[in-house]
């Protein structure tokens, strides 16, 4: 490479790099509730508060509910896995053994290939692949845990309900963005 195209080619990958390591300022959004100040509008607050507990306590019991429900569903998938695990280890076992047997061959594998075979490096023959990566067993809990955030990691909806009656109040909710990470200089 020559010179000035090599220098010109380290100019444009540092200012890659440095316009990859400069990322903009990260923002998070806080939210502040004022109550209302009439009475009525307190003692609407308070319905909002009963409501917003009983949508809690349902959400809370169809949780338990969903995870009741899967159970038998995470032994099967278990079982599966396990049953999938023991076939990946029987590769690899076999693999591992064909994998041993070419490094004990590949001390002798000149004579193998009949005379006037030419090794351009000195040394023993190496085969040109690693020894084969053994399979992870399952796990009861990752299989159980993938299945409680597929079926049972919803969101219910009650902070947008109770929002929306605290509003209805005469409550006043107020937005606020802070700056946490690469915050901008103030002046």
């Amino acid at each position: 490479m020559a010179p000035s195209l090599r220098t010109l080619f380290l100019i444009i990958a540092t200012a890659v790099l440095a316009g990859c390591a400069s990322s903009g300022p990260r923002y998070q959004t806080a939210y502040h509730y004022e109550p209302p100040v009439t009475a009525e509008g307190r003692a609407c607050l308070e319905k909002c508060g009963q409501q917003m507990e009983a949508c809690q306590q349902r959400c809370t019991a169809d949780y338990q509910a969903c995870l009741k429900r899967i159970e038998p569903q995470a032994e099967e998938r278990y079982g599966e896995a396990l049953k999938r695990y023991e076939a990946e280890l029987d590769r690899y076992r076999w693999e591992l053994e064909r994998y041993q047997l070419d490094q004990l061959l590949s001390w002798r594998a000149p004579f193998w290939y009949g005379p006037g075979f030419y090794r351009p490096w000195p040394g023993p023959y190496y085969p040109f692949y690693f020894p084969p990566v053994p399979p992870t067993k399952p796990s009861r809990d990752e299989e159980f845990n993938r299945l409680r955030r597929e079926q049972c990691g919803v969101e219910c909806g009650c902070q947008p309900i109770y929002d929306a009656c605290f509003l209805a109040c005469g409550g006043k909710r107020i937005v606020e963005e802070r700056c946490i990470a690469n915050c901008p200089e103030e002046k």
